[in-house]
């Protein structure tokens, strides 16, 4: 029988690169208009695929994705906002419920198959510099204010963390019933408001471009400790993402 694959959907390159850190003989195609990244590990399949900022552009990539390579499981996978205070930055939240946030309406994705991250690496700790656990992944359509997300949030939500894309892939999941793994690390926790929209500093092909990062800071000064703040909780966020990206291929595999 054929092995099939992995399929992993990734935004950004600066989640991409901590993410595939320590995976051997990486293969870089492009499919469509999307970089694809794939390699193999114990005759596994893996397929990672780099769709950039927004729910559209998560959705044209799992589409793509999925036509072209018939994934057995499709992950969501990157850094997120930190919308509970429980959480800090460097933890890890695995989606188990999933809301759609859009002016002051939330609602809820249902219906997916979700599929558990193996129990082994539910095992991590405080004590190995971060926790893990099954929370909530909030999809806003663009940068919002975490503390007005979490006064919106209905009462029973726990650990919940914002990104822009992982809705998208939930909903079509749930249409191709191909099962689904969300994994979420926190890049900034509920006391860090941005400052600035990952917009502002991406050109026509959702690429962070150097000239509108430094367009952007010349226009915003007082971005700039923040900016460093986030520099440091990035590198945090991605050795995490490194470490659980690393322990669940091998249990895949």
């Amino acid at each position: 029988m054929a092995q099939r694959t992995i399929g992993i959907i990734v935004a950004m390159p600066e989640e991409i690169k901590p993410i595939l850190k320590g995976v051997p003989s990486v293969t870089r195609d492009i499919l469509g208009s999307f970089p694809l990244y794939r390699f193999t590990q114990h005759n596994r399949h893996f397929a990672l695929i780099e769709s950039g900022i927004g729910a559209d552009r998560a959705l044209a990539a799992a589409q793509i994705l999925t036509e072209s390579l018939n994934p057995e499981l499709l992950i969501s996978m990157g850094f997120g906002g930190g919308i509970s205070d429980e959480l800090e930055v460097g933890d890890i939240v695995v989606g188990t419920r999933f809301l759609v946030h859009q002016g002051e309406c939330m609602t809820e994705e249902s219906g997916v198959r979700i599929v558990p991250l193996p129990s082994p690496l539910m095992t991590v700790s405080k004590s190995s510099g971060f926790s893990i656990a099954p929370g909530t992944i909030i999809s806003a359509s663009g940068v919002q204010s975490k503390k007005v997300i979490a006064r919106q949030m209905p009462d029973n939500v726990t650990r919940a963390v914002v990104d822009m894309e992982t809705c998208a892939i939930v909903r079509f999941a749930t249409l191709s019933r191909t099962p689904f793994m969300a994994i979420r690390c926190i890049s900034d926790d509920l006391q860090e408001e941005l400052g600035f929209s990952m917009d502002e500093f991406m050109d026509g092909t959702m690429q962070v471009s150097v000239r509108k990062v430094f367009l952007t800071v010349a226009r915003k000064p007082w971005i700039i400790p923040q900016l460093y703040r986030l520099y440091r909780n990035t590198d945090k966020a991605g050795k995490n993402l490194c470490t659980i990206f690393t322990l669940l291929r091998e249990n895949l595999a």
